[in-house]
C-alpha cells in the first residue's frame, strides 16, 4: 500500500486545492491531507479543518499548529524541526509528498519520500488562496460550495407586513441571478400585544439561522434575506414587553447591508390587514437596533417600483465596491 501527504495552509480552501488533493487521491492508495495553522491565520483552523473534511470525507485530515515556525513557504523551520512535528501527527511516513509549491521538494526529503509537483505554474487552476482573499468575487467559481459562505454578502431586508419583503427578496435575488431566504416563520404575526403565549421566538431564530446558512452554500456572491433574527428581538419587544437575553445573542451577526422599508405599504396588492397599529413603531424599533449594532444600512421608501429601483441600486453598489475580504 502507498502512502501520501499534501501539507497547505488552505487560506481558504480552493479549487485549486481540490485538483490537488484529489490528484493525490489517485495516485496513492491512502492519503493524509495536514493543515498548517498559525495563531495569526486570518481564517481559523477548526474553520479550515471542517472545510477540508467535508470535501475529503474518506481521506485523513489533521491539523498541525505551527507555533515555533512559520510555514515552509515562508521560512523554512530547520529539518529537525519539522520533521519531528510531522511525525507527532503522521501515523505513517509518507511514500510520497504532493504540493504546488516549491517547498514541497525539501519537504519531501526531510521525509523520505517522493516529491510529486502538481500545477505550480497554476495552469490547470488558475487561482491561489492570496487572490481569492484579495478579491474572492473575481474569483467567485473556484471557491468550493462549503467556503461560500464565508464569503457571500448578505442583504437583508427589515420592514412591517404589508411592505411585501419577501416579494421584494424574491424580485431582487432573480434580477441578481442569486438565491434568497424567505421568512423561516410567520408566526409572529398572529400573537397578540402583551402576551406571553405564541411561538417560540427562539427556534424561529434558529431556523431562520438554519435556512440562511443552507442557502448560502448556493449563492452567488450575494444572499438576500427577507428578514434576520434582530426583526425577532424587535417584534419580542413590540409583543412581549422584553427579548430573551438568548434571542438577542442569537440576533448579533453580521450582515453587510440592511434595506430598512418605511410603513408605507408599496402596493394594494402588498397591503393586507396588520395585526399591530403601529407599523412605523416596528420601523423605528428596527433603526434603533440596527443604530446600536453599529449595521450599515439603507431606509427604502416609495412605491412598488421605487422600493425595487432603490433597493437594487444599493445591492449592487455594495457588490461592486467590496473590499478585500482580510480588511473586513
Amino acid at each position: 500500500m502507498t502512502h501520501g501527504m499534501v501539507l497547505g495552509r488552505f487560506v481558504p480552501p480552493h479549487a485549486g486545492h481540490v485538483y490537488l488533493c484529489e490528484f493525490a487521491r489517485q495516485w496513492v492508495d491512502d492519503l493524509t491531507i495536514v493543515i498548517s495553522v498559525r495563531a495569526r491565520d486570518p481564517i481559523s483552523g477548526n474553520q479550515r479543518l471542517a472545510w477540508m473534511r467535508e470535501l475529503f470525507p474518506f481521506d485523513r485530515v489533521i491539523d498541525l499548529f505551527m507555533k515555533e515556525m512559520q510555514h515552509p513557504s515562508e521560512q523554512p523551520p530547520s529539518r529537525a524541526l519539522l520533521k519531528a512535528s510531522l511525525e507527532k501527527v503522521l501515523s505513517v511516513r509518507p511514500d510520497f509528498v504532493f504540493a504546488s509549491e516549491p517547498y514541497g521538494a525539501d519537504l519531501a526529503q526531510v521525509l523520505g519520500a517522493r516529491f510529486v509537483s502538481v500545477d505550480q505554474a497554476r495552469t490547470v487552476v488558475p487561482v491561489s488562496a492570496t487572490c481569492i482573499r484579495a478579491d474572492p468575487f473575481a474569483h467567485w467559481q473556484h471557491i468550493p460550495r462549503c467556503v461560500r459562505p464565508t464569503f457571500v454578502k448578505r442583504v437583508s431586508i427589515l420592514g412591517p407586513e404589508p411592505t411585501a419583503t419577501s416579494a421584494l427578496a424574491r424580485v431582487l435575488a432573480e434580477k441578481l441571478g442569486t438565491k434568497w431566504v424567505p421568512e423561516w416563520s410567520r408566526a409572529p404575526m398572529g400573537l397578540k400585544a402583551g402576551t406571553s403565549a405564541g411561538p417560540d421566538w427562539i427556534a424561529i431564530v434558529r431556523g431562520q439561522i438554519a435556512s440562511e446558512e443552507a442557502l448560502a452554500r448556493d449563492s452567488d456572491r450575494v444572499l438576500i434575506c427577507a428578514t434576520d433574527p434582530l426583526a425577532t428581538t424587535v417584534w419580542a419587544e413590540l409583543l412581549l414587553g422584553s427579548c430573551p437575553q438568548e434571542l438577542r445573542q442569537l440576533a448579533c451577526r453580521p450582515y453587510d447591508l440592511t434595506l430598512l422599508m418605511t410603513a408605507d405599504a408599496p402596493s394594494d396588492a402588498a397591503a393586507q390587514a396588520y395585526p399591530l397599529s403601529g407599523g412605523v413603531d416596528f420601523v423605528g424599533g428596527c433603526e434603533r437596533a440596527l443604530r446600536a449594532a453599529k449595521r450599515p444600512f439603507v431606509v427604502v421608501s416609495g412605491g412598488w417600483e421605487e422600493r425595487t429601483a432603490a433597493a437594487l441600486g444599493a445591492v449592487e453598489k455594495l457588490t461592486l465596491s467590496h473590499r478585500s475580504w482580510e480588511s473586513r
